[in-house]
């Protein structure tokens, strides 16, 4: 099958320094207009384009294993295990392959939930949260195309909690999860030439890491922190995840963004033993008898398919599609599935123990002029003619300064104390007016918090998006009905557990001190913009209810989703969907290989960890076929 290769043409420089001409100001923000039609325009065109280049397909295709999902887990599962030339892997991705346009780093925050490139799903309204939001409802960005959620997001590279691993090596009995040996896959993954170069970092790796160009007032806010009693360190060394404050590495390489599709599919296009199918929507897992599966039915151009694996079925959908083909097969929570009128095939309690990292943006706060980033001043069409030609300048930015993460009270007081509580991303995040429909479309925001954030956006500001590293309540994930088509229902239940609250005010607080109640931020002049939110105006500003209305409000996902099929020992732990294996118990020759497996209480669930994943997950499969 012939495919699209990866662009890596940016438009002509001469063109957009022409256009600079124009007006700086007014011609990017129309620019910034034509990024959907972009998308869409790129992804029919793909589409033409597979249907024609298309063979004649058989209706009963055999592989040896099929990985059904090509995001960042599913990516680099698959090109490992097609490495070994005697292995046939089908990959099937319902999206198509990445444009030239998601290179741009500060394109991050533009691109969320659009169709064209986006699962876009949505929660149901919350109860006690996201009451800033349009319904009370937050938007779930998640990928949907070759190399998933990694074209999508802000490009932050950090492992993060990562020693909850040992957890899972206790409990399954399985060392292989120790994070001792789990370092191993990280390094090895990583061409690291960020922040911190060290001895604990990998160099010539398929995961480029590079470090951008931050705002000015980054610096003081680093500097803050060492006045708070916090270290500057490198978040990402040693194992464990530690209280301190970092600049913000990122997954670049040459000044562009680098992703799942470039390091793992585009080298390996051509490979025999690795067959690559876009816009292939999978609807069903096939089973025979004994709960044993043995291939997938799945809906290509208008016409249904069927593909068979001699071996397994491996699924890496994400912790939202996993589960929806899961409970699909009758594999779930036996009362749901009743419910739908489906038969229970296997008993587990897939999609009742979801996950998500999430919190609240506080901001604006605004400082000295010309110490942060506004897009019509910074993110001129000069400075893309710059970076276009040279790969260098303020668009290397995607708008993510720092990091940084503390252990608060609360957790202490019910001890949990080995890991940070709160992680905070320091964003050179503005929302001008000018493109307000986008924000509107990549945070549902209401348009009084709209016009609010805008008035914030006339000058320099920053805001930071403090979250719960590993909330203690959980959601969860349930099919609606029988329509493999239908998405499923999303609930989070954000801020409904009192000790989440009671830590996120206290993240929240310390984001506000950090800004106003440190030396180094005064010399930026850093402060929170003296108008109330809309929702909030009738507490005492900058008091604790002011506060606590404020993170209900602009309550925002941190597009981590996980644990809707979790790791366990065996059926005897209730809350087990997979073993250390990651096969579903009770099912034979069926994985789940994506974030559904993992808990935030064990890990956080970021890029590198899911690309952590793929590789040991490939190592596992193939340790298993030799012990077969």
């Amino acid at each position: 099958m012939e495919r699209i290769p990866f662009l890596a043409v940016i438009p002509n420089p001469a063109i957009l320094t022409a256009a600079a001409a124009m007006g700086i100001g007014p011609v990017l923000f129309t620019l910034l207009h034509f990024l959907a039609p972009g998308f869409h325009l790129f992804t029919e065109a793909d589409r033409q384009m597979d249907m024609t280049n298309m063979p004649f397909q058989n209706n009963d295709d055999n592989f040896d294993y099929i990985v059904v999902g090509g995001g960042v887990t599913g990516s680099s599962l698959a090109n490992k295990l097609s490495s070994l030339g005697n292995i046939n892997v089908l990959m099937l991705e319902a999206g198509s392959a990445p444009s030239p346009l998601h290179l741009v780093p500060t394109y991050a925050f533009l691109q969320f939930n659009d169709p064209a490139i986006d699962w876009a799903y949505q929660t149901v309204p919350q109860k006690v949260a996201c009451l800033g939001l349009n319904n009370n409802v937050s938007f779930w960005p998640s990928g949907r195309l070759l190399g998933g959620s990694s074209l999508l997001n802000a490009l932050h590279y950090i492992r993060g909690n990562i020693q909850g691993f040992d957890e899972i090596a206790e409990k399954t009995g399985d060392n292989r999860w120790r994070l001792s040996n789990l370092l191993k896959y990280y390094k090895t993954l990583e061409d690291y030439h960020g922040w911190f170069p060290n001895e604990q970092h990998g160099k010539g790796g398929l995961t480029p890491v590079g470090k951008p160009v931050l705002a000015k007032f980054t610096e003081f806010a680093l500097k803050g922190g060492e006045e708070l009693g916090y270290s500057i360190r490198d978040a990402n060394a040693y194992g464990p995840y530690t209280e301190g404050f970092a600049p913000m590495d990122l997954y670049m390489k040459n000044g562009r963004r680098t992703d799942s599709y470039q390091e793992f599919i585009e080298p390996v296009l051509s490979r025999k033993s690795l067959t690559i199918r876009k816009f292939a929507y999978v609807t069903k897992i096939l089973f025979a008898e004994g709960n044993r599966a043995f291939g997938v039915e799945y809906k290509r151009h208008g016409k249904m398919y069927r593909a068979t694996a001699n071996k397994e079925v491996l699924l890496s959908a994400g912790a939202i599609r996993t589960p929806q083909l899961l409970q699909l097969a009758g594999i779930g929570p036996k009362e749901h599935l009743a419910e739908i009128g489906i038969e229970t095939r296997l008993d587990l309690p897939v999609g009742k123990y979801m996950q998500d990292k999430y919190g609240a943006i506080i901001g604006p706060f605004l400082i000295k002029e010309g110490t942060g980033i506004l897009m019509d001043r910074d993110l001129s069409i000069s400075n893309m003619a710059m970076w276009a030609a040279t790969g260098r300048g303020q668009v290397t930015s995607s708008l993510s300064e720092a990091t940084w993460a503390i252990i608060t009270d609360t957790a202490r007081k019910a001890g949990r104390s080995t890991k940070p509580d709160i992680h905070t991303y320091i964003l050179s995040v503005t929302m001008p007016k000018q493109i307000s429909r986008i924000i509107r479309r990549a945070f549902n925001f209401r348009p009084e918090v709209l016009d609010f954030f805008a008035k914030g956006a006339v000058t320099d500001s920053f805001i930071q998006l403090v979250t719960l590293n590993s909330a203690v309540g959980r959601g969860y994930v349930k099919i609606k009905d029988k329509n493999p088509f239908s998405y499923p229902e999303i609930n989070p239940q954000y801020l409904e557990n009192e000790e989440d609250s009671k830590a996120l005010l206290e993240g929240v607080k310390f984001a506000v001190k950090l800004a106003e109640n440190t030396t180094a931020m005064e010399q930026v002049n850093a402060r929170l913009m003296p108008i109330p939110l809309p929702g909030c105006e009738g507490h005492e500003f900058k008091s604790d209810a002011y506060f606590d209305c404020a993170m209900r409000h602009i309550t925002m996902t941190a597009f981590k989703y996980a644990g809707t099929a979790p790791i366990g020992k065996d059926t005897s732990d209730p809350n087990a969907v997979v073993d250390s294996h990651l096969r579903v118990l009770g099912a034979e020759n069926l994985r789940v290989v994506d974030a559904s497996v993992l808990q935030q209480r064990h890990s956080s669930i970021n890029a590198i960890t899911c690309r952590m994943l793929g590789q040991l997950a490939a190592d596992i499969i193939i340790d298993d076929l030799k012990q077969a």
